[in-house]
């Protein structure tokens, strides 16, 4: 079976593994999958046969390889299960690339981002990256080196949201801080350490909000990078709050 569509570019497409997923996605025409990935070790079952179902009726090509080799597609071979499937991830694209693109919007509309330093936990990369597809912010930038990549666990987190969440890829925090800079951006860490609240960005045309690790927040680098340290106030003694938690509460919150 040939492909109906040719691949993206790699940062806008992605490989799931496992065959609930592959089920789960397969049953969501919404989401374009180019090719599905099978073992030739699988056994005849239930979920194999329903995986070739689902491509049969949507014209999704299905390659065979060997078990090594789709340990290789999957990244993971203890937990693909056989199975591996790649996807569209349409608003996914490279940092530079964005705010070369857009630099006349950002002049006429300005531009809110989000900006993970060490979030390394996927349950909340994924919850968080639900709450961005949800609200009117314009991306997340996700450094590839010191945050959760993206996986099946950080998929099933978000409920499916990483196809319709734009997604900015950059090498490090630290590319992404010089890159922001230069395009004009206001810093804002959140920490609790702060001084100033969210409403400090309320004039600022191009922001974006920086979040730390989930246990030590964010670096001592990355702070003295930013140009505001903002905090969310707190009552009754408590001291922080889940970084999911957080970025829900900047993607809605009330703008001046």
């Amino acid at each position: 079976m040939r492909d109906p569509i040719s691949p993206p570019p790699a940062e806008r497409r992605m490989t799931l593994f496992g065959r609930n997923t592959a089920i789960e996605v397969l049953g969501d025409p919404s989401i374009v999958t180019y090719r599905v990935h099978l073992a030739h070790s699988n056994r005849p079952g239930p979920a194999i046969n329903e995986i070739l179902s689902l491509c049969k009726q949507r014209s999704i090509p299905v390659k065979l390889h060997d078990k090594q080799a789709l340990s290789r597609i999957s990244k993971n071979g203890r937990q693909d299960q056989g199975v591996a499937l790649d996807i569209a991830t349409p608003h996914h694209q490279q940092l530079d690339a964005f705010l070369k693109d857009t630099e006349h919007g950002l002049t006429e509309a300005g531009c809110e981002l989000l900006l993970l330093d060490g979030i390394t936990n996927p349950q909340n990369l994924g919850m968080i990256i639900r709450s961005l597809a949800a609200s009117k912010m314009q991306g997340l930038v996700l450094p590839q080196r010191g945050c959760a990549r993206l996986d099946p666990l950080v998929y099933k987190a978000s409920a499916g949201c990483i196809p319709k969440a734009r997604i900015l890829d950059c090498a490090t925090v630290e590319d992404a801080i010089r890159l922001l800079k230069s395009a004009q951006f206001k810093l804002l860490g959140l920490t609790g350490r702060g001084h100033e609240t969210l409403s400090c960005a309320d004039t600022a045309r191009r922001k974006v909000f920086l979040l730390g690790n989930e246990s030590e927040g964010l670096s001592d680098a990355t702070l003295k990078a930013c140009d505001h340290h903002v905090v969310i106030p707190m009552q009754n003694d408590v001291e922080s709050l889940n970084v999911a938690v957080t970025a829900g509460i900047i993607a809605f919150r009330t703008r001046g």
